[in-house]
């Protein structure tokens, strides 16, 4: 078991002992990151300027001008657009996912010295006109640093570049087309559920055992939905993260300067939330941190798990990005009540598939194919208990995933990569009361899956819920983590990270040896 240090050293500090504080990798917390996931991004195409739509903002905390390389990903995992955002010292940038997709108005950033607009004062960021003008401060903050220091990284002469700066004409409309067709997509196609864990295809792509419909009546009358990343890169470039020229040559950095922040409206129902983007920090000692990752064989990579491992690991390299966690928990209210409502929000990303491996794509994937059928398989997934008020519970566990094959069926109602689905669907007790989601790997204490040849999956996850209230109010609340097994392999049901050591206290901390002495390590 491998523990990650919070304030390790806080014993040899107050002892005076020179040391180092350890950043909280592995933690689920908003700290400046070197990637943002924006894991819930909705679009209505029906609505024009009214109706759903997502802003999202990124800021710079850092002095130092910085490359942040948005990407837009379908529910399905594709990668559809990319662009760069330019950002000075303590810069921040706000969009309208509605401005990109309908308007196809990226956001113009320029490579260039500080405007009198920006405000930049000689003293730093300390208004003069404040009578403690920063004097109680031994050092005030930097300047920050105008884009004109990014020089040929961000300046378009290259055709490898794509400079901010060339963003004031708008996306061709063909290609907001092309868009539209990715990002409904799953709103419109064939959709199954599966209880085939054998995975006996017939019929060219279609396997057995199919229960038709999927889990909700959805088409392109409701909001598109997707997830945008957010990386500190080093050019302004073209590429996708997916792409093996994004890691392969370094073209991600690994600074912690980015916070974001996501607001989630709906002008005709007068709803709005908002929450902080997932952060996530890079750190190069993950290694020490992280579980290593089984690979598809099961021996091992060698490399941590990492929130990039799919599009890293078989290359030999890491991007070295926390992981995500895989068991929450969240309060649910009004379930079967038409006037106050829950609404689960979900994103998960696998750590050796390029898509989840509990929904089946078909026709395979490549640059240029949108699917016609999607498939949710009940073979590989998450299992959830729910509790009442007076601690009653329905659990849907056997085995312990959801469906090995044979038996109840219990349906898997979140197979896309980022979803919104009402409590409705699921089986609880009663009208208010809380959930716990345990997804793989974290509800199995075994790598393997029904069957004996399944690929173990370690899932990275995100989940929040959204609350009405007589079509007047909403209000949304990030869950609470309650595992992460791509950092604590030992956290799995039935205990997961509850009462969890997470930190070693004392100047040993370093060296992985914990005090046996509470107040040695941690002094009055």
């Amino acid at each position: 078991m491998k523990k990650f240090f919070t304030l390790a050293l806080i014993g040899a500090v107050v002892l005076g002992v020179s040391s180092v504080v350890y950043a909280n990798v592995c933690a689920f917390d908003p700290v400046p990151a070197a990637t943002l996931l924006f894991p819930f991004v909705a679009y209505d195409y029906n609505a024009g300027t009214q109706g759903t739509t997502t802003l999202f903002a990124i800021t710079n905390v850092s002095a130092e001008a910085t490359i942040a390389h948005v990407t837009v990903w379908t529910d399905y995992s594709i990668a559809i657009l990319d662009f760069n955002v330019a950002l000075t010292g303590y810069d921040v940038q706000r969009m309208n996912i509605r401005d990109i997709l309908m308007s196809g108005q990226l956001p113009v950033t320029v490579n260039g010295n500080h405007t009198t607009f920006e405000g930049v004062a000689d003293d730093g960021p300390v208004s003069s006109a404040n009578t403690l003008n920063g004097s109680w401060i031994a050092n005030l903050m930097d300047d920050p640093e105008p884009t004109s220091v990014l020089g040929t990284r961000c300046t378009g002469s290259d055709n490898s570049q794509s400079y901010p700066g060339d963003y004031v004409q708008p996306i061709p409309a063909g290609v907001l087309n092309l868009f539209e067709a990715w990002l409904t997509n799953s709103q419109t196609v064939t959709r199954y559920h599966s209880d085939d864990c054998d995975f006996e295809f017939t019929n060219g792509y279609v396997p057995v055992g199919l229960i038709d419909p999927w889990f909700e009546a959805r088409d392109t009358s409701g909001p598109a939905w997707m997830y945008i990343t957010v990386d500190v890169v080093e050019t302004c470039n073209k590429l996708f993260p997916d792409q093996i020229e994004y890691w392969g040559i370094d073209e991600a950095r690994y600074d912690n300067v980015l916070i974001g922040d996501v607001q989630w409206v709906d002008s005709v129902n007068r709803f709005s939330e908002a929450a902080p983007a997932v952060h996530i920090e890079a750190d190069t000692e993950l290694h020490e941190i992280a579980t290593e990752n089984p690979g598809l064989d099961g021996l091992g990579t060698g490399l941590p798990v990492s929130f990039y491992s799919r599009y890293t690991n078989y290359l030999g390299v890491s991007d070295w990005r926390e992981p995500l966690p895989t068991a929450w928990a969240f309060r649910y209210i009004g379930a079967g009540s038409a006037n106050i409502h829950t609404f689960i929000r979900a994103w998960k990303g696998s750590t050796n598939y390029l898509t989840i491996y509990d929904l089946d794509i078909y026709p395979l994937l490549d640059d240029f194919v949108t699917p016609s059928s999607m498939i949710a398989t009940n073979c590989w997934a998450y299992t959830y208990y729910a509790w009442d008020d007076e601690e009653n519970v329905i659990t849907t566990s056997q085995n312990p995933w959801s469906q090995p094959g044979g038996g109840s069926v219990v349906p898997n109602l979140l197979p896309l990569e980022t979803q919104e689905v009402d409590i409705d669907q699921f089986n609880t007790v009663d009208q208010f009361g809380w959930m716990l989601f345990v997804w793989p790997l974290s509800n199995t204490d075994v790598f393997g899956g029904p069957t004996e040849w399944y690929e173990p999956d370690l899932y990275q996850t995100w989940m929040g819920v959204k609350y009405t209230a007589f079509g007047d109010y909403s209000t949304f609340m990030t869950g609470i983590v309650m595992a992460n097994y791509n950092c604590f392999s030992d956290q799995v049901l039935p205990n997961l990270g509850i009462d969890y050591d997470y930190v070693l206290w004392g100047a040993q901390a370093a060296e992985g040896s914990p005090c046996t002495v509470w107040d040695a390590c941690y002094p009055k």
